[in-house]
């Protein structure tokens, strides 16, 4: 019941579009915050978002990652030992750490216990949002896998982190916080 009403109060704090990305890659289009920047106020809430989807042509996982951007720069200065990190404009140096922070913070696990290799795809920004892109090749069977997400869980005691997992048809979410770490991959 607390993670239904936890994921409830996620999809309740974003304003949801469907339609299909420029990219592509998944099928929310725009997000925006409950509270409104031009007040002034900085969200109140340490949330990030996860679509994965089963390419059965290509045999892969592709997934998409949406974290607020200035929780990102904080998370990610904070992994690269204090030096600045930052995203998007002429001084944006984050491709490189933020590969490493998503592979260390996200991760489809074996049933012997070995990270499946994640491909490092680019981000996009989106408003206050960061997309972050990354492919799993050569997936195909999830019986015995666990999905990982602490993302940025090391910063926020409040942090949650929501995932939809579509497989063959089969759609599942699963949501991750300060107790949950990593969840049985069941579809």
């Amino acid at each position: 019941m607390i993670q239904f009403l936890a994921a409830f109060l996620v999809f309740m704090v974003f304003n949801f579009s469907l339609g299909t990305s420029p990219t592509g890659r998944g099928e929310v289009v725009s997000y925006s915050p409950v509270i409104d920047e031009s007040w002034g106020a900085v969200h109140a809430f340490h949330t990030s978002l996860t679509e994965i989807q089963y390419n059965a042509k290509e045999k892969s996982l592709e997934i998409s990652i949406r974290m607020f951007t200035d929780d990102l720069e904080t998370a990610l200065t904070k992994f690269n030992n204090g030096q600045k990190v930052m995203i998007g404009g002429k001084n944006d140096n984050s491709d490189a750490v933020l590969s490493k922070y998503i592979q260390q913070h996200f991760a489809i696990i074996s049933p012997q216990k070995q990270k499946k290799p994640l491909n490092f795809i680019g981000k996009e920004l989106e408003g206050d949002a960061t997309w972050i892109y990354v492919e799993i090749p050569n997936s195909q069977d999830f019986k015995g896998y666990f999905l990982y997400n602490n993302l940025m869980q090391e910063m926020f005691d409040d942090q949650t982190n929501l995932v939809n997992f579509t497989y063959l048809g089969n759609k599942k979410t699963y949501l991750f916080n300060a107790k949950t770490k990593s969840a049985e991959i069941d579809l």
